[in-house]
């Protein structure tokens, strides 16, 4: 009898078992309202940590590097968190006793039209110095409340304060608008704002220093253009890549197509693409090869027809339609190697589908509701 074989047996299924445990390094990150931020390993498909908060998660914005995350709670406190320690790296509250800013909250924008209520947008800088947003101030005084105008803000993340904060333009003076989205260029200088034409402003300066107007369709009637600027980490920091939408004025016939916008250059071009549909979220992959949408086609709520969505971006085209099953209200992401969608936001599940096939593989029960967009991080 050989005595050496439940050595290698034992041997073997201990590093079978390390094999499936072993994580890929790749992570991603959500916020919950229990004030914790999970960490979720794309390998694992599974919660391998939590980091506790000192309030309720809100909304959140991925700093510049991928090192760390910014998390604004529901009581105006701003937490760091560093993502490779899982560590709080800094913590400040935007209010005090007699004031708090809100960041103000939007209806739907006119591109992605199924899309949920969201924030005006958080702006980072590249440089990891700022945070741009606007906000509205709330000010206690001895026998009142008073609400101050919207106001553009830059928010200094090594001071821990508002650093910078300007009224806007006459003819803005309630803000940039519900339907507009915000992309900071690659050297930090320029904020450009996609409302019905794209404005340029000096963000050492808050004065707008250009102007790019959107193209008109080519027929006649039509309303211009109209491209956002999605809050994508996978994006091309010197792109913005968006899907865009006309409307006929007279029949109110509209069109849904491809549009990619240089920064450097400013131009843009447009690749129809066919109807409009109701539209919630566009998202690139980490490649930038393909893009990923989800259609609301008929009915509301969980009767309605959803499919997803594959655009391919060289060729300005979409390649592939599959419907899966509706809920009330959800949101999706993209993984960080471009191989799993994940359809999150009803309750506290977390789906995941295979980005080939669009086949749906396997639901995760975080057991916590979810509060925040899921973070991931493209594989470098």
């Amino acid at each position: 009898m050989n005595r050496s074989l439940p050595v290698i047996l034992t041997a073997a299924l201990c590093g079978a078992a390390y094999g499936q445990m072993a994580s890929s390094g790749q992570f991603m990150y959500i916020g919950t309202l229990d004030k914790k931020l999970l960490v979720i390993d794309e390998n694992k498909e599974d919660v391998v940590d939590t980091i506790a908060l000192d309030g309720i998660p809100r909304t959140t914005a991925l700093s510049a590097d991928r090192k760390k995350l910014h998390i604004f709670t529901t009581q105006m406190l701003l937490e760091t968190v560093d993502l490779e320690s899982r560590k709080i790296i800094s913590s400040f509250n935007l209010a005090d006793s007699n004031s708090r800013p809100r960041m103000q909250a939007t209806a739907p924008d006119r591109v992605l039209l199924g899309g949920n209520i969201r924030y005006s947008g958080l702006a980072v800088d590249p440089t990891g110095r700022y945070i741009y947003s606007t906000m509205k101030t709330a000010i206690k005084d001895i026998d009142e409340y008073r609400i101050e105008p919207p106001q553009f803000v830059a928010i200094d993340l090594q001071e821990k304060k508002i650093a910078k904060s300007w009224p806007f333009p006459k003819g803005m003076d309630q803000g940039f608008g519900f339907d507009a989205t915000y992309k900071v260029s690659p050297d930090g200088k320029l904020l450009y704002v996609f409302q019905d034409d794209i404005l340029i402003f000096d963000l050492s300066t808050f004065q707008q220093v250009g102007q790019i107007p959107l193209a008109q369709p080519p027929y006649p009637g039509a309303s211009p253009y109209r491209l956002a600027a999605n809050d994508d980490s996978m994006d091309d920091p010197d792109k913005a890549t968006s899907v865009f939408t006309s409307v006929d004025k007279i029949v109110h016939k509209g069109t849904l197509g491809l549009a990619i916008i240089d920064l450097n250059t400013r131009q843009i071009e447009y690749h129809p693409i066919g109807p409009l549909l109701p539209m919630m979220g566009f998202l690139v992959s980490p490649d930038r090869k393909r893009a990923f949408s989800v259609m609301q086609k008929i009915g509301e709520g969980e009767n309605r027809e959803t499919e997803w969505w594959v655009w391919d971006i060289p060729t300005h085209s979409v390649i592939r339609k599959k419907t899966f099953e509706s809920r009330p209200t959800f949101r999706f992401a993209v993984g960080g190697d471009g191989k799993k969608l994940y359809i999150y936001g009803a309750g506290s599940t977390l789906e995941i589908f295979d980005a080939d096939t669009l086949e749906s593989r396997k639901l995760i029960y975080l057991n916590k509701d979810t509060t925040t967009n899921l973070i991931t991080i493209a594989r470098r």
